[in-house]
C-alpha cells in the first residue's frame, strides 16, 4: 500500500471513530481517547525524538488535561486538551516553530487548507489511471462558465423585478429538485461525519505551510545592533534623534516613577499590612474600578517600555540611567502587581469566591511574569520574540495547571464556610455543575443560614431568600442530572459525574 493510500485510510478511520465517539453526545472520556488516538497516531508517523521540545510539552500537557477531563469533567480541561491537540499538531508536523501562537496558527492553516488537502489525497489514493483525462478537461471547461454565469443571473435578478418574478418560479422548482435530490444524503449525520473528516485530516497530516516557519527562522532571542540605510533620495536621519529619543524616555519614566512611587507608598501602608473595610465603604466598587484601571496602566506601562526598547536605543552608549529608571519602572509595577492581588484577595476574603474572582487572579500571575520577563528584556537586550515565546509557554503551562483543580468543588466549599454569611452569592451555587449538588445537599443548613443573614441586608441582591425556593431548585437541579445521567452513553462518561451519582444514591438522593 502507498502513502497517499495509508494516509487516506487513518483519516477515513479516525474520522469514523470521531463520528462514534461524538455524534450526539456530551463531550467526556470520548475527548480523552480521541486525544490519545491523534497523539499515538502522530508518534507513530513522525517519531518521539524527531519531536521537537515544544512539541513533547504540549503532547504532554495534552495528555494530563485529558487525564482531568475524565477526573473533574470541567470546562477548563475540555478547553485545554482542545487547545493542547491543536498546538501538537502545528508542532508535530513542523519542528522548527518554537512559539505556541506559531504552532496554533500552523495547525489553523491546516484546518483552513483541509478541504482542499483531502481532494488532493484522495486523487493521490485513487490514482491517476482510474480517472480519465478528458472527464477532467471537460469538467474544467464546465466548471468556470457556470460559475459567472450563476454570478450574472444573480446580480441580474437582484437589479430587474420583473426578471426576479420570472425566474421565481423555476428558483422555486429548482430549490425543491435539490432538496428531494440532496435531502437524504446531506443530512446533520453527513455533515458532521464531514466536519470530523476533516478534522482529523488537520490533526494528522503535514499542510505544507511554511510561513510560520519561515518567520521564525531569522528570528533570535537576542538582539543585535542593526544600521538602518535609508535610500539614497531621502536626506540622511540626523544623528541625534536616537539620543532625542533617550532624553525623552529618562524624562518620561522619571514622572511615571515618581507617580507610581505615591501610588505604592499608599498601597503600602493601606493594603498589605492590617486592611479593614470602614464602615459604609463599597468594597464591590473598589475592587471592580480599581482593580482593572490599575492592569490597564501596567500593560500600558508594559506597552512604553516595549516601544523605548524596540532597536537601537538598547545599545546607545549613554542609555546607562534610562535602563535603571525603566528596571525601576518594572519593579515598582510588579509591586502594583502585587497590590492589585491584594484588593482581589480582600474581595473574595469578604464576598467569597467566584470564576471572575479567580480569573482576576489567574490573568494578575500571567501578567506578573509577563513583567519579569519584560525585565529580563531589557536587562539583557532580549528581543520581543524571547517575550512571545517565554510567555506564551507559560499561559499554555498556567492552562493545563488548572485543570488539575476542581474549581466548582472549590469554589461551593469556600463558600459554604464562609464567615461573612450575608455577602455570599447563594444563587451562584445552582450555577455551578451538577457534581457540587452532594456539596450542597450535606451543607443545606448553612445556605438557609447564608440566605437568613442576607434577609438582613439593606440591600438585597440575590433572588434566593426563601429556603424552599432554594430547594425546589435544588431538586429541580439533581433531577435534571438524573435524567442527563440515566441517558447518557459511555462516551459521555466522567469519574466526576460517577461520584456525584455515587453520592447523591448513599444520601438516597438518587430519585426523580
Amino acid at each position: 500500500m502507498n502513502t497517499a493510500r495509508r494516509t487516506t485510510l487513518i483519516v477515513l478511520l479516525t474520522a469514523l471513530l470521531f463520528d462514534r465517539l461524538f455524534w450526539q453526545h456530551a463531550i467526556g472520556v470520548n475527548l480523552s481517547l480521541f486525544a490519545l488516538l491523534i497523539i499515538g497516531l502522530v508518534l507513530a508517523d513522525v517519531g518521539w525524538r524527531s519531536l521537537s521540545r515544544g512539541a513533547r510539552a504540549a503532547a504532554l500537557g495534552t495528555l494530563v488535561s485529558a487525564c482531568m477531563l475524565v477526573v473533574h469533567g470541567s470546562i477548563i480541561a475540555t478547553v485545554a486538551v482542545f487547545g493542547g491537540l491543536f498546538l501538537f499538531a502545528g508542532l508535530a508536523h513542523e519542528p522548527a516553530l518554537r512559539t505556541t501562537i506559531a504552532g496554533l496558527l500552523q495547525w489553523l492553516s491546516g484546518a483552513v487548507l483541509a478541504p482542499a488537502r483531502l481532494v488532493g489525497l484522495a486523487g493521490a489514493a485513487i490514482g491517476e489511471r482510474t480517472t480519465p483525462r478528458r472527464g477532467r478537461r471537460w469538467a474544467g471547461l464546465v466548471v468556470l462558465p457556470v460559475v459567472v454565469a450563476t454570478v450574472y443571473f444573480l446580480l441580474y435578478r437582484n437589479a430587474n423585478s420583473r426578471f426576479e418574478a420570472m425566474t421565481a418560479g423555476f428558483l422555486d422548482g429548482l430549490g425543491e429538485w435539490l432538496a428531494d435530490t440532496f435531502g437524504e444524503v446531506f443530512t446533520p449525520h453527513t455533515l458532521f461525519f464531514g466536519l470530523g473528516l476533516l478534522f482529523s485530516l488537520s490533526l494528522l497530516v503535514r499542510n505544507g505551510v511554511t510561513g510560520p516557519a519561515r518567520h521564525e527562522s531569522g528570528l533570535l532571542d537576542g538582539m543585535v545592533r542593526r544600521r538602518l540605510k535609508r535610500p539614497l533620495w531621502m536626506a540622511p536621519r540626523p544623528m541625534n534623534a536616537l539620543d532625542r529619543e533617550r532624553r525623552m524616555g529618562v524624562l518620561l519614566l522619571l514622572l511615571v516613577n515618581g507617580l507610581l512611587g505615591v501610588v505604592n507608598a499608599i498601597d503600602v501602608h493601606w493594603l498589605w499590612f492590617g486592611f479593614e473595610v470602614p464602615a459604609g465603604f463599597s468594597l464591590k466598587e473598589f475592587v471592580h474600578e480599581g482593580t482593572w484601571l490599575l492592569i490597564i496602566s501596567i500593560l500600558l506601562s508594559m506597552a512604553i517600555l516595549l516601544h523605548l526598547f524596540r532597536g537601537n536605543l538598547n545599545f546607545h552608549p549613554a542609555n546607562r540611567t534610562l535602563r535603571l529608571l525603566a528596571l525601576l519602572w518594572l519593579a515598582q509595577n510588579f509591586i502594583l502587581g502585587i497590590s492589585v492581588f491584594l484588593r482581589n484577595y480582600h474581595y473574595i476574603a469578604f464576598h467569597g469566591l467566584a470564576y471572575k474572582r479567580i480569573g482576576v487572579i489567574v490573568f494578575l500571575g500571567l501578567m506578573l511574569v509577563g513583567l519579569v520577563t519584560l525585565y529580563i528584556k531589557v536587562r539583557e537586550r532580549r528581543t520581543f520574540f524571547y517575550l512571545v515565546k517565554v510567555n506564551g509557554w507559560a499561559a499554555f503551562a498556567v492552562m493545563v495547571g488548572l485543570t488539575l483543580v476542581d474549581w466548582d468543588s472549590t469554589i461551593v466549599r469556600y463558600n459554604l464556610h464562609h464567615w461573612n454569611s450575608g455577602e455570599i452569592d447563594v444563587d451562584n451555587y445552582l450555577a455551578m455543575s451538577d457534581k457540587v449538588l452532594p456539596l450542597i445537599y450535606d451543607d443545606i443548613d448553612a445556605v438557609r443560614r447564608q440566605m437568613a443573614k442576607h434577609r438582613e441586608n439593606e440591600v438585597r441582591w440575590v433572588e434566593h431568600l426563601v429556603p424552599a425556593d432554594f430547594d425546589r431548585d435544588l431538586d429541580a437541579k439533581r433531577a435534571r442530572f438524573l435524567q442527563r445521567e440515566a441517558a447518557q452513553h459511555w462516551q459521555s462518561w466522567t469519574w466526576a459525574d460517577q461520584r456525584t451519582r455515587t453520592a447523591l444514591a448513599a444520601r438516597h438522593l438518587d430519585t426523580d
